[in-house]
């Protein structure tokens, strides 16, 4: 293999692949990131045998051929030489890289020890891009993070109708956005995705998207065994497994009654849970109390090593007044992650699930479970 490669080129295509490396693997090789030249094009490719990344970039290709190089090594190379055209050429199990200025040798693994990334049958439905970048963060935060329920690390993604519609639950929060997309021609879909594999899926298509004006669109499909799912957008393609299992019945989650409700504006609701959230230190649950009464929302909170804190917002309250309490960081991930000048919260009781819908964002709500007072 012998390559030559613009900088500014090449390392935006290390970044991106360089991020699914298996770095802690006890195979040498998921460490790595496999080059492929032909055609000129050189293929990038990092897995950690759970997300797999293929990214493609122009170059000018003198020899064909392959091999993997240490991801970090490479990136941090690549990246010192600002500017400069690199060649960059393998020979047995070492890759030479060069410059007018610069040589160095990088010893890598043979590419017949790379694991094979699943790809994609010929069936695959077309989406904006846009629109999964805009939902995707709205929902994907409320995922759990940790492995001792799997199926709460997914996302329960279903095409249906030309309808997108997004769930998310770690236990204590909901989160449900359905939103219509274009471009689906009728088809059908649903899987449940890894919260991990759609975070990565939203940097790559902030990457790819940028600045653009034209929206880029991204193609879905699953791996012939159904057991992946691949995503295609512009130059890069990422494959991922599925997650197996039945997902809550999220539907009985949602309250279907309400004793109270409260219009409040949503930046100073969000300025003041993060205020209340600097006295609700880990030790109290992250406690903050919410009182509705009189047209007003009152939060407090406190600590004992810290002491305590209240603030009065204006809202337009119907129903009975009541005192409930939640955790802090609930509230201000359901608050942060919309763009709605008010949310309207609807109480069911002090201690039954509050439902959060952001006002005028159609499609969006959040659930959130309270936190009993002792």
């Amino acid at each position: 293999m012998k390559i030559n490669i613009l900088q500014q080129d090449l390392l935006p295509g290390l970044q991106a692949v360089s991020r699914s490396c298996g770095v802690k693997s006890s195979l040498p090789v998921l460490a790595n990131i496999l080059l492929q030249a032909e055609n000129d094009k050189l293929k990038l490719s990092a897995t950690n045998l759970e997300i797999g990344v293929i990214k493609e970039i122009n170059a000018q290709v003198i020899e064909e051929g392959e091999l993997t190089v240490p991801a970090k090594t490479l990136v941090d190379v690549v990246s010192s030489l600002s500017g400069a055209e690199i060649t960059l050429e393998a020979s047995g199990e070492q890759l030479k890289i060069s410059t007018p200025h610069f040589n160095a040798l990088l010893n890598g693994i043979s590419a017949t020890e790379f694991p094979s990334i699943p790809l994609s049958s010929d069936k695959s439905i077309t989406v904006s891009g846009k629109d999964v970048h805009i939902s995707l963060p709205q929902v994907s935060f409320a995922a759990a993070s940790d492995e001792g329920r799997p199926i709460l690390t997914g996302i329960l993604t279903e095409i249906k109708n030309d309808n997108l519609e997004l769930v998310a639950t770690d236990g204590f929060r909901l989160a449900h956005k359905k939103t219509t997309l274009s471009g689906t021609n009728g088809a059908n879909f649903k899987a449940l995705i890894p919260r991990r594999t759609f975070e990565e899926l939203i940097r790559l298509v902030s990457e790819e998207i940028g600045s653009k004006e034209v929206d880029q669109m991204l193609e879905v499909s699953t791996s012939e065994n159904q057991n992946q799912i691949i995503f295609k957008v512009g130059n890069t393609k990422l494959s991922s497994r599925l997650i197996e299992g039945n997902f809550p019945a999220w539907e009985k989650i949602i309250p279907t009654t309400m004793v109270s409700s409260a219009v409040i504006d949503r930046t100073s609701l969000l300025k003041a849970v993060k205020l209340a959230a600097v006295f609700a230190k880990s030790d109290t649950a992250n406690i903050v109390k919410l009182e509705l009464k009189d047209g007003k929302l009152r939060l407090t909170s406190e600590a004992k090593e810290l002491g305590g804190q209240e603030s009065d917002i204006e809202a337009k309250t119907e129903g009975i007044g009541l005192l409930i309490a939640f955790n802090s960081k609930f509230l201000i991930d359901a608050l942060q992650n919309s763009n709605a000048d008010d949310v309207q919260i609807e109480f069911s009781g002090n201690l039954s699930p509050a439902l959060i819908r952001p006002v005028g964002e159609e499609g969006l709500e959040y659930v959130v479970m309270p936190v009993r007072l002792s």
